[in-house]
């Protein structure tokens, strides 16, 4: 599943290594994966993200 936020950030849920994740891009280019929804709230407002359809 895909989130935006109005900025242009995308968020994908998926999982790395056995791991689950969040990697946050805008465009092409990765900016960061978070461990969980509480930390990835510290860098992106997620009260902006609305799903989008894949």
């Amino acid at each position: 599943m895909k989130w935006v936020d109005s900025r242009g950030f995308e968020v994908e849920a998926l999982v790395v290594g056995n791991q689950p994740c969040l990697r946050v891009s805008r465009g092409r280019q990765y900016v960061a994966y978070y461990p969980d929804v509480a930390e990835l709230s510290r860098h992106l407002d997620l009260t902006d993200l609305v799903v989008t359809a894949e």
